[in-house]
């Protein structure tokens, strides 16, 4: 588990999101065979939308009609059919939620850091980029791995430095794509990567022949389908399995999958386009997995014949392609970095809200996926998850929202950020008083006003929500630096950030937004978190003053609480949590967790005194304050890990306690010493 480059501080890769890669073409732009023409599509689009009988169905209109006929919550039979074993041990049930769809209901009274539900994904795959250094069979990197079986963290590093440990996964000798750091985890991904190797070797062969001035070259994924392709191929591949061994039946592990909602007659004519494109896609990736018959042309790739794994028409692989792109989630490492996609149709059960009381996360890599309680979750109140970054401001969240899911959040948080009568300001979204009358007040808060609309140009006036004064603005300039860092995540997000190049621009930018918006405000606290990543591993002790400096503020950016007023009503709320404090990110959430982490082992790497130094009291001294200040950050960390990640806090929460033992063996060492010299 690398200390610090696990994390990206784009504004999409955070864990536990639903996943929102369905339609990214390859990193060259190019297609991975070449597909029928424009008028194919246009007849395999026709077959679905001609079935909307003309009508724009909107999810609002359709769960209007929903609400009219059920004005009570009930169980849903159909998802208690299909996981009323989980359910039940899970202390869950799930209900009809008027104007919500199904939802999960507690029975019991749930605490911080409780395990709600623990699943294997119903499947997982890996992004391009992580396919080489992460093993497709337990989703975790050789030091993650390491760090999941030694039983201590002193173990680890003495193996380590005797040379005695793996350096490298071993790769599928027939693909060379798919690696494993075990025989274990080969043996147990075969069943399903048997049909996704021959495929991928076919592609390969394709793809090269194609471009006959590339290089072959066993590091190259840029040929390879995106995550999302390849794991909706897997889908196909199992359901065609499950269905030999039933006699030609579907099992239940199919019906859970197609229990999924689709969004296909929800969708403008552009969106059905791309699911028509992407289910022709499928179609040739499914036939490069058979068998060469004889005579046959391996040059030329004709569509698979999809009804015998199942499916009837076209728009059932539409339909599963819009299901796995609203339901899907980001298969994260454990310590939050995004790493590819997986699909668990009993998690995706759960709503969404921007002020979530649960998360689901991959504590101890991605073989299963867990639903901890971040809060106090009461009987009959509804668990919910957020679908998106909730660090984003009210109207990049609205956006994204109803762009995939199709409806409208009217959580807590937005309720209260929608109203422009309020005089409550959004710390995402906001901007500095600096010479507001009342000043900086104990903690640490000062004045603050809304951000100039979109748009904005010169100079205007804003009202302070602390002293209540207005104070004038030159809109332009501030828009103009909020979205230059925004422009900075997207590219890191994208992969296309020069760490180089944005460490310099970043030592610019970052003082000047500070001097306009604070640090909880949109896109500040995802920049202080990615400087502090470009300056990881620290070169300088100038390097590693920036690092703790920025990621300190960012935690406490992540953590600042402000107020939401009694006033404020939302049907996903209680009367009584209407008063709850609200943060940039809730309490006990997994990102402040992780950047408390991020923190914590920063500290314990801020000695850069020679050991020979101890009988020098005053850097004696200095050095033992430093490594008891490290270690009190490591307690801390660890005991967030425990509410974030449930149990002992996963792999994040071993690795500091690792860490911990490191600090204590070192400070008894030197307290040893000490006494030494004192004979």
């Amino acid at each position: 588990m690398s200390s610090f480059k696990d994390l990206k501080a784009g504004r999409k890769a955070r864990q536990g999101e639903r996943s929102n890669q369905l339609f990214s073409s390859n990193s060259d732009g190019s297609d991975d065979t070449t597909v029928s023409n424009n008028a194919t599509l246009f007849a395999q689009a026709n077959e679905v939308l001609s079935r909307r009988l003309g009508r724009d169905i909107t999810l609002s209109d359709e769960r209007a009609e929903s609400s009219s006929k059920k004005k009570e919550v009930e169980k849903d039979k159909q998802s208690h059919d299909l996981y009323g074993t989980e359910l039940d041990q899970a202390g869950l049930e799930a209900h009809n939620i008027p104007g919500r769809g199904r939802g999960l209901i507690s029975i019991n009274q749930i605490k911080p850091g409780t395990r709600i539900l623990r699943t294997p994904p119903s499947i997982a795959t890996l992004s391009n980029q992580h396919l080489q250094r992460t093993c497709h069979g337990c989703f975790l990197t050789l030091e993650e791995k390491q760090i999941s079986t030694f039983s201590s963290e002193r173990e680890r590093i003495e193996k380590k430095m005797r040379g005695e440990l793996k350096t490298k996964l071993n790769r599928c000798s027939l693909c060379k794509v798919i690696h494993y750091c075990s025989k274990e985890c080969q043996v147990s991904d075969w069943p399903t990567h048997k049909h996704e190797c021959m495929a991928l070797r076919r592609f390969k062969k394709m793809y090269f022949k194609s471009y006959p001035n590339r290089k072959e070259n066993d590091e190259d994924t840029s040929w390879v389908s995106i995550d999302a392709v390849r794991a909706l191929a897997r889908i196909i591949w199992k359901r065609k399995d499950e269905r030999e061994k039933n006699g030609g039946k579907d099992g239940i592990w199919w019906k859970q999958i197609a229990s999924l909602e689709s969004h296909v007659k929800l969708s403008p004519e552009k969106e059905v386009m791309k699911l028509a494109q992407q289910a022709q896609h499928l179609q040739h990736y499914i036939s490069a997995s058979k068998p060469l018959k004889q005579g046959e042309d391996e040059n030329t790739l004709e569509p698979a014949n999809l009804e015998e794994y199942g499916f009837e028409s076209v728009s059932d692989i539409m339909n599963l392609c819009s299901s796995f792109h609203v339901n899907s989630f980001t298969l994260s490492s454990p310590s939050l970095s995004p790493i590819g996609v997986s699909n668990s149709p009993l998690l995706a059960l759960s709503n969404h809200s921007c002020d979530p009381n649960a998360c689901v996360v991959y504590p101890n890599g991605g073989r299963w996926m867990e639903l901890i309680a971040i809060r106090d979750i009461k009987p009959g109140e509804e668990i919910l998850t957020s679908y998106i970054d909730i660090s984003c401001p009210y109207h990049i969240r609205q956006s994204d929202i109803l762009e995939r899911y199709r409806f409208k959040c009217n959580c807590v948080l937005c309720e209260k950020s929608k109203d422009d009568e309020s005089n409550w300001m959004d710390p995402r979204w906001c901007i500095r008083h600096v010479g507001c009358r009342n000043g900086i007040g104990k903690d640490g808060k000062e004045g603050k006003a809304r951000m100039p609309d979109h748009g904005s140009t010169g100079r205007m006036m804003s009202k302070c929500d602390s002293c209540e004064e207005g104070f004038e603005i030159d809109s332009s300039k501030v828009l103009s630096l909020v979205n230059e860092g925004i422009e900075i995540l997207d590219r890191d997000e994208q992969g296309k950030l020069e760490y180089s190049t944005a460490r310099s621009t970043l030592e610019t930018l970052i003082p000047k937004l500070q001097s306009a918006i604070p640090n909880t405000s949109y896109p500040l606290l995802s920049l202080l978190r990615l400087s502090s990543l470009i300056h990881n591993p620290p070169k300088t002790p100038q390097d590693l003053d920036i690092a703790i400096s920025h990621i300190s503020q960012a935690y406490t950016a992540a953590t600042c609480p402000s107020k939401l007023s009694k006033s404020t009503k939302s049907p996903q709320t209680k009367d009584q949590d209407q008063e709850r404090p609200i943060t940039v990110y809730p309490i006990n959430h997994p990102v402040p967790t992780i950047i408390s982490a991020e923190k914590a082992k920063l500290l314990s790497l801020s000695d850069t005194e020679e050991s020979d130094q101890i009988h020098i009291p005053k850097m004696r001294d200095e050095k033992m304050d430093k490594i008891i200040h490290a270690m009190k950050n490591l307690n801390s960390a660890i005991d967030k890990c425990k509410l974030s990640f449930g149990g002992a806090g996963g792999l994040v929460g071993k690795e500091l306690n690792g860490i911990l033992d490191g600090c204590k063996d070192e400070l008894e060492s030197m307290r040893f010493r000490m006494m030494k010299m004192s004979k």
